[in-house]
């Protein structure tokens, strides 16, 4: 075994390098973080070949004087921590003091900067050494131009993608700065051509309103509701979308201004939403929370991009916060399926892809049980948790062997809510959920049909316009060839606005547009690069769309007889358990659980 021994400070900075660097895009984010936290009121940000060329960040912040310009390039060298007190009220979006040795580890860097007019200093710097350290001239502030990057470790370069797709990415990253500083003046240039220009628009409620209009179009802007609670030094304000706002996954969430993905705080949205508006369907949210330093932990993150809370009790608040937005934005709207007018009670009007006639139910079936009157929901019934009900329970068992070939009779018991199914197996009580369950049934349908045909297309009377931020039109831009095999004609019109003038047969204009954002949003790599792959994976998010479009919804009631068959066919499904998008569809109670909740074992 070799003998343990120190590395180079060379090949330190190198590993060390790759916990910050990752693309052009991870340069953008340290780079834009320091010009914000030196206090720039004007960040102009140049890319070339998507960054991979060349990445040039300028501000008009405070600047360096010659020592720090030097000093900034060493290892856990930085201005905005002193002592082991100072990490636990971390105040500004930098802290560590690894981003710039970092990148200058894996480029060349020029640095150029001036705390006073005229008296500035330039350092260069190649591979982690410096090369020059001279006066230079230029107003207060600080460019930082980082050239080549990665060039000293090929390894990592072979990995970098496209210049569009590179571009994007950075593109996004200056979208969330703009959105967390709205008071802040951003532009970004790619290969010469201006692609991005949001001057200050305020930094309260409206100006974040006007900075949504500015890289969103003024059609989000409008739809928007703001929001706001304080309490003592925290405050929760945002914009919250109304019901037109639900076809994009546009979520952004803000702690003392810094961009985060943080899964609790957008659990608390989810559940607010679907308390409020009883729907899974989720609106737009531009979320601020300002809270003290101190009640924040930044340092849980190589990226810092999750944060903590110290006080365990703000999550609840905030879902309070949240619900009343959702009741703010909703409004007099009415988000609820109702069945439709004239509909007798309990009867099912179950439609199809394209409006064509499901199996379900069978022809001249007729309900045996008034289920709008078991699930409460009937006209004029009071919304009590459960009606006294007495059904007699005498379905047949309905086999269902499934996938295994191995026979398992159920028996229906009946339908809660006109949104789970209930059923007496042999080993307990099975809840099925309804839409999901049709949900699965449809998409496997779907997927076969798509893979065996070309997929047909209608052309639209009136083009669909959708206005999007510059890397959602860049990123439908990348998937236009795909898009134009699965049915789709998309053209570019002025600004970041796409016409959409046909769309698949089978699926809508609405639905369109809510597949549509929902591919230009996707900025995680989750679609494949090669064309094929990428068609196949298009084809499937085509069919996960249309089948949760024409699945039935929840709170609508159903005979026996159309149970009965939705069931027969779920589990003779590939995947009866989980629809496309992941959710469960079946949950089991075991006999030994339900004797243990009644305290008989």
């Amino acid at each position: 075994m070799p003998r343990i021994r120190l590395l180079p400070d060379q090949l330190v900075s190198q590993i060390a390098a790759g916990e910050v660097v990752e693309r052009p895009a991870s340069v953008v984010k340290e780079l834009v973080e320091n010009a914000l936290d030196a206090g720039a009121g004007h960040i102009a940000i140049e890319l070339e070949r998507g960054g991979k060329g060349r990445v040039r960040v300028s501000d008009d912040g405070c600047g360096m004087d010659e020592d720090d310009a030097l000093l900034a390039f060493d290892q856990h060298a930085t201005s905005k921590i002193d002592s082991i007190e100072d990490l636990s009220r971390v105040a500004t979006l930098g802290f560590r003091g690894e981003a710039l040795s970092s990148i200058a580890a894996v480029s060349r860097v020029e640095l150029v900067t001036a705390s006073q007019p005229g008296d500035g200093h330039r350092v260069y710097i190649e591979g982690g050494r410096i090369r020059a350290a001279e006066p230079a001239s230029r107003p207060v502030g600080t460019t930082v131009e980082v050239a080549s990057l990665f060039f000293n470790v090929p390894a990592r370069r072979k990995f970098l993608k496209a210049s569009q797709t590179e571009m994007r990415r950075a593109l996004e990253v200056v979208q969330g700065y703009a959105l967390a500083r709205p008071d802040v003046h951003f532009t970004v240039t790619h290969d010469g051509r201006q692609v991005l220009d949001a001057p200050p628009a305020g930094e309260d409620a409206e100006g974040a309103r006007r900075r949504v209009g500015q890289l969103f179009g003024g059609k989000l802007a409008n739809a928007l509701v703001p929001f706001s609670e304080s309490r003592g030094d925290e405050s929760v304000w945002g914009l919250f979308g109304d019901p037109t706002t639900t076809r994009g996954r546009r979520y952004f969430v803000f702690v003392n201004r810094r961009l985060l993905r943080d899964r609790a705080i957008l659990a608390s949205f989810y559940r607010a939403v679907r308390e409020e508006w009883r729907a899974d369907e989720f609106p737009a949210l531009f979320l601020f929370l300002d809270l003290p330093a101190a009640e924040v932990d930044v340092n849980v993150h190589p990226q810092k991009s999750e944060v903590r809370f110290r006080d365990g009790r703000l999550l609840q608040r905030l879902f309070l916060i949240l619900r009343s937005g959702a009741r703010a934005a909703l409004g007099d709207v009415e988000v609820a399926p109702r069945a439709a007018e004239g509909t007798p009670a309990g009867a099912l009007a179950w439609q199809g892809l394209g409006g064509r006639e499901s199996p379900w139910p069978p022809a001249g079936a007729s309900p045996a049980t008034d289920w709008s009157t078991v699930s409460g929901v009937a006209e004029g019934t009071s919304r009590r948790l459960a009606e006294a009900v007495s059904t007699p329970l005498e379905r047949a068992p309905v086999p269902l062997s499934g996938r295994s070939g191995r026979e398992r009779p159920f028996r229906l018991l009946g339908q809660y809510k006109g949104t789970l199914i209930l059923l007496e197996g042999p080993d307990g009580l099975y809840l099925v959920d309804q839409h999901v369950a049709h949900e699965r049934i449809l998409y496997e349908r779907l997927q076969r049909s798509l893979q065996k045909e070309a997929v047909s297309a209608q052309t639209l009377l009136e083009p669909l316009l959708l206005e999007l931020a510059p890397a959602e039109a860049l990123r439908l831009g990348e998937l236009g060839a795909a898009l134009e095999q699965c049915g789709f004609s998309l053209s570019q019109l002025s600004g970041d606005t796409i016409a959409v003038s046909a769309v698949p047969a089978d699926l809508g204009p609405e639905e369109s547009e809510r597949l549509l954002l929902n591919l230009a949003q996707e900025s995680d790599g989750t679609q494949p690069e090669d064309a094929e792959a990428l068609k196949a994976s298009l084809l499937d998010s085509l069919a996960a769309s249309m089948a949760c479009r024409a699945a039935v919804k929840m709170h609508e009631p159903m005979p026996p007889e159309a149970i009965e068959a939705l069931i027969g066919e779920l589990f003779a499904a590939e995947q009866p358990y989980a629809c496309p998008h992941g959710r469960p569809i079946v949950l089991k109670m075991s006999d030994r659980d339900l004797e243990e909740r009644f305290g008989r074992r």
